[in-house]
């Protein structure tokens, strides 16, 4: 027993999650053992912090002479900033726009050849496991977790199928946001930074994105909310071709709006620390801000807390910590109510959970096998976050005939087709050659704010 428990941690230290911040414009890769308190990210300059993988490909094609004097072309794909190096000197074609593409599923003319997206984003995907593969075994990696910008559940199912493609059945592949990301990197530390509200800064092409933690400590779990807000009107501006004089007044500009947007958002609130996310947030420019931030609050700066986030967000869905149990996230893509069935366990009565609330609607689903004993309806509960009295939504199998020998096997899956709305599919099962599967199938949807009466 001993021997075994010795080898299983062994094993575990071993094994590997990944957070892979997809960007349409740039990514960036975090991995982290099971054991690893903090996790590590990819830098395209050993020793620096690049940790900025430019979201492209370059083919570059090379003619090959075979036997019979014939040509034929082959083309050679590199990615990141290989792919932009090579495209600028003219030696082959660039693929910008990767996700962007993948998400429309459109054709791509490269070269002489046409290529899908999904291909186009595999030979991505692909060519950053050479990359992983300098700091693990890709064998070891046991979950990967994509963060994007925005949750596309059709780019989702296109990385799905990728990441089985690319000799990784075994890994769990899980998605979040980059809200989530957020949360879970704020979980994983010290609890003295997030005592009271946090507050992250992202500088975007667009403007500055500001993201507000707040938890709600009078709730178990103790629940998580995030509100976002969009600042378009700080936009960075080109600045290369500006006079020393035009350079500083931009500047000057740019920190008072900042300050503005920060006075304001932390008059509001109790704010603990304070996160700038982007190498465009620099003191050069954002002085009266940074010494208004820093006050009373602590600061940090970086530009890879989102994979970070998607990592220990993976390492969590690959062995479970107490912190799961204890702390819930919130959002536009969270189911909010747990839902579960009352069954027989033996001479028992047993609550049964199907879907957790805190699970993003696009990854919760459940299948199950239970036998009917009296009728044929199935009541779900039906328990709201936010305290409310737990519901039931009841199924109803209409035309099946339930024998009263404990012979009735059905197949139960539930799922969710949008944040609102449950799925419940049943399946005649039979049971053994006694009583074969009749085939049929039931299948019903329910809004989850009808059955809490919102």
């Amino acid at each position: 027993m001993f021997l075994e428990k010795a080898l299983d941690e062994v094993t575990k230290k071993n094994k590997v999650v990944i957070g892979f911040d997809l960007g349409n414009d740039t990514s960036q890769i975090s991995l982290c053992r099971l054991d690893q308190s903090m996790p590590d990210t990819i830098s395209l300059v050993a020793g620096a912090e690049e940790y900025h993988i430019p979201t492209v490909l370059c083919r570059k094609t090379l003619k090959e002479e075979i036997h019979n004097g014939n040509q034929t072309i082959k083309g050679l794909w590199s990615m990141g900033k290989e792919a932009l190096q090579q495209a600028s000197e003219k030696q082959g074609t660039l693929v910008e726009d990767l996700v962007l593409l993948a998400k429309n599923r459109v054709k791509v003319q490269v070269g002489e050849e046409e290529f899908e997206a999904e291909e186009l984003l595999e030979i991505f995907l692909r060519k950053s496991l050479v990359l992983i593969s300098s700091y693990t075994r890709i064998e070891d990696i046991i979950c990967i977790t994509f963060t994007l910008k925005d949750m596309n559940t059709e780019l989702m199912d296109m990385l799905k199928r990728i990441v089985q493609r690319l000799d990784m059945q075994r890994a769990i592949v899980s998605f979040m946001s980059h809200e989530d990301c957020f949360f879970q990197y704020m979980l994983h530390q010290p609890e003295e930074m997030w005592i009271h509200d946090v507050l992250l800064y992202e500088y975007r092409p667009d403007g500055i994105r500001s993201f507000c933690l707040q938890l709600n400590r009078n709730t178990r779990p103790i629940v998580a909310f995030i509100e976002t807000e969009m600042f378009p009107q700080m936009k960075m501006t080109d600045v290369s071709h500006m006079k020393a004089e035009q350079k500083a007044a931009f500047f000057r500009q740019l920190d008072d709006a900042f300050l503005e947007i920060a006075r304001q958002q932390c008059e509001e609130r109790n704010v603990t620390s304070v996160f700038l996310l982007g190498d465009v947030f620099s003191k050069e420019w954002c002085k009266e801000s940074l010494r208004f931030l820093c006050k009373d609050r602590r600061v940090f700066q970086g530009n890879n807390l989102f994979s970070k986030g998607a990592c220990y967000g993976a390492r969590e869905k690959a062995l479970p910590s107490m912190l799961s149990r204890e702390y819930v996230f919130l959002s536009e893509e969270k189911l909010r109510a747990n839902i579960g069935i009352e069954c027989s366990k033996g001479k028992e009565k047993v609550y049964q959970p199907l879907l957790d609330a805190g699970t993003n609607w696009f990854e919760a689903r459940k299948e199950m096998d239970f036998i009917l004993e009296r009728n044929n309806r199935i009541p779900l509960t039906v328990t709201p976050l936010d305290g409310g009295k737990p519901r039931i939504a009841e199924i109803t199998l209409d035309g099946f005939q339930v024998r009263g020998n404990r012979t009735n096997r059905i197949g139960l899956s539930v799922f969710m087709e949008d944040v609102d709305t449950v799925t419940i599919e049943v399946t005649d099962k039979g049971f053994g050659e006694f009583f074969p599967s009749t085939g049929q199938i039931w299948k019903e949807s329910f809004s989850l704010n009808q059955i809490s009466g919102n």
